[in-house]
């Protein structure tokens, strides 16, 4: 009996271990292999994967897994440039080779692939398990030597603006390639024409794709493939004269002769243990398997034609070498913590670099000179000095944030590290967010909208109940109490009615649009520069009061700079600066009386830049409206008289908190990270620049 296999597994992902590991195990259990070891960047996905499946050991670093000896299979899964880069390598070294699709990010790639598995003498494959579809095996049972005379592929997923996943470059790699090798599959190679036609008016990247192809012994095809769709829907036709065969996901429909005959074969799930027998057969008999990398790489060929919209003659020429062996997985690597959201722009932009999980280096006692920059994810602590003193060639960090505070970046700084952080990510959502604050509230947009759920209308409230009476009495008696000298007394009452607690009184004339207010901007960072460019923009007066930031800069960006007296003056006041103990409550009583009655406070910075009591007073004068999004106390207690304000709106702390910010926060990192590797200038933080952030 055969040895079984030693397994390395690279990626713990949520389809790897809802759909792969079950499949690994059950081969382990009937003794085809030892699962050896499992490596995700993710230290907690590798430990429950571990846990959950029986794996001997886990790591967070791929690259010396595969210098192990006592490993002889790997099986990644991941994106197309990790499969291109450490499937490369695992051949190289003699590993057998099991990728999931896309196989790699071209075909020129994948040919790479094939051609290292056959000098090594290896079996590698690719994860395109419709070809071991029990359905498609009763129709080549079917079909015998007679083959098909036409034939259809309809693939359809509701993926409308999300981007292609696994580093693919359209959805059709990412997914709908399994349609179209099938159809390659089934009608027994390439179609030798091809009309495709790709993407759809006003798309930028295309997600639709329709093509239609002729064999070579006249067989005709269709393939239809659209991801803007209203539902999944995967089916496929084949036709000879007289006979329709489909298949669907509940199983296959036979019509022939008048008579229909239906054979229940569901497609979930179909095919994914069938392709890893497959596998484990072919290295144990050493024979080619029918997704042998060399055997489904025309598939990825036939897709790029119609990414094209090709037409014409299909010629499958032999593929040049992309680049040399030591390219596929470079010398450098870059330590990771909290690595999911930098992955699909890691994929894209740093696709040959080692990757090495900040863990690997923490349970390690040696240095690492290899490890040239650090990205750190949405979530990540700081680097330790027990971390830092292992990594001598450490260049640059990158943190997928805002704020630095944590991250000790005048240390790593003093060691001559670049620190770059997501600054424009961050600043423009929040300039976005404060932008819109702004034009709400100076439309008195969340006044109205607590008065219509009221049952009111307009934008101005009335006092209701007593208060409403009290004041209907006092415009009745006005004349005779001016009369009598009593008028004062009665205006002294009429304001304390309007400026009681939780009323609103601002003035109907303040009701406007952005483009005829003054605006203050309090600090000149990044989200202050970029909020200012939307306010000018839309023609509003911008003053700035900055301690640190240039006259000549805020003119140059169109603003003007100002005092905080000026600032505070505007009819909209925004808050932009760090949180220091020199910034700490930098907006008491004395300055928050400035501001003018029917002005906007909005802060979306630092809710301890304002002090909470003289914040409170000067709300409960009612004369002014706050749009507070931050607070000095997080979450903001549900007893906090703010929330019984109604001349407050407040969020919990979202200005910078959105999807797509995170995403761009992602790219915006990795950008810096890459732009520095390749020898350019990333935009770094300066000592001085620490100086003024949170």
């Amino acid at each position: 009996m055969s040895k079984p296999l030693r397994v390395l597994v690279v990626g713990a992902g949520p389809a790897a271990t809802a759909m792969h590991f079950p499949v690994l195990a059950a081969l382990r259990d009937r003794g085809k292999m030892v699962l050896v070891l499992i490596c995700d960047l993710d230290y907690t996905r590798a430990a429950d994967a571990q846990a959950r499946f029986g794996f001997l050991e886990k790591t967070g670093e791929a690259g010396a897994a595969l210098e192990r000896e006592d490993i002889d299979t790997v099986y990644i899964f991941g994106s197309a440039q990790l499969h291109y880069s450490l499937g490369l390598a695992a051949l190289n070294r003699g590993k057998h080779l099991f990728v999931e699709k896309p196989i790699a990010p071209s075909f020129t790639q994948a040919c790479e692939l094939a051609d290292a598995a056959r000098d090594h003498g290896r079996i590698a494959v690719g994860g395109h398990n419709r070809r071991f579809y029990r359905a498609f095996e009763l129709l080549r049972e079917r079909s015998g030597a007679l083959g098909w005379r036409y034939a259809e592929a309809v693939f359809h997923k509701p993926e409308s603006a999300v981007p292609a996943p696994f580093g693919a470059r359209t959805w059709l790699d990412a997914n709908g390639i399994h349609a179209l090798d099938a159809l390659v599959f089934m009608m027994g190679g390439l179609p030798e024409q091809l009309h495709a036609v790709a993407g759809e008016p006003g798309g930028v990247s295309p997600s639709c794709f329709s093509a239609v192809m002729r064999w070579r012994d006249g067989g005709q095809g269709v393939f239809l493939c659209n991801n803007n769709a209203g539902a999944r829907r995967e089916e496929y036709a084949f036709h000879r004269i007289g006979e329709t065969y489909r298949i669907t996901d509940t199983g296959v429909l036979i019509e022939k002769n008048g008579i229909a005959e239906f054979h229940a074969l569901s497609s979930l799930g179909d095919g994914i243990a069938a392709e890893h027998d497959s596998f484990v057969d072919a290295v144990l008999a050493k024979s080619s398997p029918p997704h042998s990398i060399a055997a489904i790489a025309p598939s990825l060929f036939l897709a790029e034609l119609v990414e094209n919209g090709f037409d014409g003659s299909v010629l499958l020429a032999p593929a040049a070498s992309a680049a040399t062996h030591a390219q596929a997985l470079s010398e450098h690597g870059i330590l990771i913590s909290h690595a999911a959201p930098l992955l699909p722009a890691i994929a894209r932009m740093l696709p040959y670099h080692r990757l090495v999980a900040i863990e690997e280096v923490d349970n390690s006692p040696r240095e690492r000179p290899d490890i040239v920059a650090a990205m750190l994810g949405k979530g990540s602590t700081a680097l330790t000095p027990s971390t830092l003193a292992k990594l001598p060639r450490l260049s640059i960090v990158g943190v997928m944030g805002l704020s630095l505070a944590r991250h000790s970046p005048a240390t790593l700084l003093a060691r001559g590290v670049t620190v770059v952080n997501a600054s424009s990510a961050y600043s423009n959502s929040v300039a976005e967010f404060a932008l819109a604050l702004a034009i709400l509230a100076r439309r008195r947009a969340f006044t109205s909208n607590e008065l219509m759920r009221a049952g009111g209308w307009g934008t101005a409230a009335r006092p209701g109940g007593l208060k409403a009476g009290l004041l209907r009495v006092a415009r009745r008696f006005r004349p005779a109490a001016r009369a009598a000298g009593l008028e004062k007394y009665l205006l002294r009452g009429w304001r304390a009615c309007q400026h009681g607690r939780g009323s609103i009184m601002l003035r109907r004339e303040a009701q406007g649009d952005v483009r005829s207010a003054s605006v203050g901007l309090i600090g000149w960072g990044a989200i202050s520069q970029q909020f200012a460019h939307r306010l000018i923009e839309l023609d509003a007066r911008v003053l700035v009061y900055s301690e640190h930031g240039l006259a000549c800069d805020i003119r140059a960006a169109g603003a003007i700079p100002a005092s905080l007296s000026e600032a505070l003056a505007c009819d909209i006041v925004s808050l932009h600066r760090g949180l220091t103990p020199r910034t700490r409550h930098c907006l008491g009583k004395p300055e928050l009386s400035q501001l003018r009655p029917g002005a906007i406070l909005i802060n979306v910075a630092r809710g301890a830049l304002v002090e909470p009591a003289a914040l409170l007073a000067r709300l409960r004068q009612g004369d002014i409206f706050a749009c507070l999004d931050t607070y000095e106390d997080e979450p903001l207690p549900a007893t906090d008289p703010l929330r019984r304000l109604r001349n407050v709106f407040l969020t919990s702390h979202i200005a910078g908190g959105s999807q797509d910010m995170h995403a761009a926060a992602a790219e915006e990192v990795v950008r810096q990270v890459a732009l520095h590797l390749q020898g350019g200038n990333a935009e770094g933080v300066s000592l001085a620049r620490l100086s003024t952030m949170t």
